[in-house]
């Protein structure tokens, strides 16, 4: 209880000046004139003006990245099924390879007609098949299996023949073709 009453009725010396500066300056200041309080009105306003400037155009961006997001996923949702149909498509191209141009049964026209009718759902939808024989090596849709020397007909460089096809859905590669390229090097 002694230790209480000295903290209590002890005080430093320093806190007292302060105290009285603070004091003094709270009394000397007056309050702001109009005009100041104008000025510092408007440069709220204009700092919450800019402040809903920014809002704005974050809430922008966010529906920008919302709709192209969405618009994707519309534009390629259907990739893993295409994927998917490309392969039944190629073993039914085998299976055409099998039956005679001008046969008339049942079953080849069948094969034929479903053939026709995929690849038309396919076109439809934006999957096509790459284009590799004779055009100039592109990595980024086709796979080098082989290399052959350089000939007239095929430069080096170029896609002499085709292994497997490749497939696109718009602009991007749903399967690489796999091919063989005319090179000069040696290896």
């Amino acid at each position: 209880m002694k230790g209480m009453w000295l903290r209590n009725h002890m005080s430093d010396p320093v806190d007292e000046e302060e105290e009285q500066e603070s004091a003094s300056e709270s009394e000397s200041e007056e309050p702001p004139t109009l005009e100041q309080r104008i000025e510092m009105l408007e440069a709220e306003l204009a700092e919450a003006k800019k402040d809903l400037l920014y809002r704005q155009a974050e809430i922008q961006n966010a529906l920008s990245q919302v709709a192209k997001t969405r618009s994707e996923g519309i534009k390629y949702g259907g990739t893993s099924l295409a994927r998917r149909i490309v392969g039944a498509v190629e073993n039914i191209e085998r299976a055409l390879e099998h039956v005679q141009e001008d046969a008339e049964d049942p079953l080849s026209t069948g094969i034929r007609m479903l053939y026709s009718e995929i690849m038309t759902s396919l076109s439809a939808e934006g999957v096509e098949k790459v284009d590799t024989v004779g055009k100039l090596f592109d990595p980024a849709r086709m796979e080098a299996i082989a290399t052959i020397p350089p000939s007239d007909e095929f430069p080096s460089g170029h896609v002499a023949s085709e292994l497997e096809p490749g497939w696109m859905l718009r602009d991007r590669v749903l399967k690489v073709a796999r091919v063989v390229v005319t090179s000069d090097d040696s290896e």
